[in-house]
């Protein structure tokens, strides 16, 4: 009418999720921790992409323990241990629990990665060591407990098996470290 462009309805809704929207982290995260030296240990720490200094953080300890008789959920539990700026300008240690998110360690030519979609519970959860040429890795079985510790002056990785086996998931004398 009058010169006028008929209305135009808009495109239907495409039916498939926007790229952008499947891409983003979603749940408690993604914490990646890519370690360059063990000794003296150097590493470079992230919270869904946020870099936490290395000089701030205290620790960071992972540890997973398989249910048994006297603890029947089992033990899954992640904390950052870091020195944040509180208001006065102060320096305060700060814990945070990390999971449920999946953790990555990665450096020395070694890769551990724990997902836990719980709070303190093995349901949900897997371990997964390595990186082959393919892109994928070894989802682990029959593990008893993993320990990780990374701080000032430290990084410990620990796998102990359900026959007692214990692991040494980053060794001291790793050539080029």
């Amino acid at each position: 009418m009058f010169g006028r462009r008929p209305p135009q309805t808009p495109p239907p809704p495409p039916s498939r999720p926007r790229a952008e929207d499947v891409a983003k982290i979603q749940g408690g995260g993604l914490v990646q921790v890519i370690v360059t030296h063990i000794s003296p240990p150097e590493f470079y720490l992230f919270l869904n992409d946020v870099h936490v200094p290395q000089i701030d953080v205290e620790s960071l300890s992972l540890s997973v323990e398989a249910p048994t008789r006297d603890n029947l959920g089992g033990m899954v539990r992640a904390t950052l241990s870091h020195y944040v700026v509180d208001v006065a300008g102060r320096r305060t240690l700060q814990r945070r629990e990390l999971f449920p998110c999946t953790l990555e360690i990665v450096g020395v030519e070694r890769r551990i990665s724990v997902t836990a979609t719980q709070f303190d519970s093995v349901e949900g959860m897997w371990i997964s060591l390595g990186l082959r040429p393919d892109g994928t890795s070894a989802d682990v079985q029959g593990v008893q407990a993993l320990r990780v510790l990374i701080g000032e002056g430290f990084v410990d990785a620990k796998l102990t098996w359900n026959d007692g086996e214990v692991e040494d998931l980053f060794p001291t004398t790793i050539m080029g470290f």
